[in-house]
């Protein structure tokens, strides 16, 4: 799928999602998703990652927490408060200090291939 295609999707989801943004709004936070797909951002997510990536996702696209309704009113979980980091690039407008990781701490690194050392590598 072309990238424009996959932003136009998500500009569709995100307009149903964020009925009170703008435009503007809407089309920075789809080309966001776009981009942490890109990165596998969805590869770690539990609740707590999710609920960052809601207020990530938010702040992109210029709406406040009190501009989203979740579709379960259970949602999200009060005991489970956002996490304190995130496993995505952050954009221009995400002002605050949370850390990036490129995994969960807690969590074992991903499996797949083991990268070749590159040019110049001791070994």
């Amino acid at each position: 799928m072309r990238g424009e295609d996959a932003v136009e999707i998500v500009k569709v989801s995100l307009a149903l999602a964020f009925p009170t943004a703008t435009v503007e709004g809407i089309a920075r936070a789809a080309e966001t998703v776009v981009r942490w797909g890109a990165e596998d951002a969805a590869e770690y997510l539990d609740e707590p990652l999710t609920q960052r990536m809601l207020l990530d996702l938010l702040q992109v696209a210029g709406l406040s927490e009190n501009d989203y309704t979740p579709a379960d009113p259970h949602w999200p979980n009060a005991d489970l408060p956002p996490a304190n980091y995130r496993t995505w690039s952050r954009t221009e407008l995400m002002d605050d200090e949370i850390s990036f990781l490129p995994r969960p701490p807690d969590e074992p690194p991903p499996r797949g291939p083991t990268p070749r050392p590159g040019p110049g590598a001791a070994g």
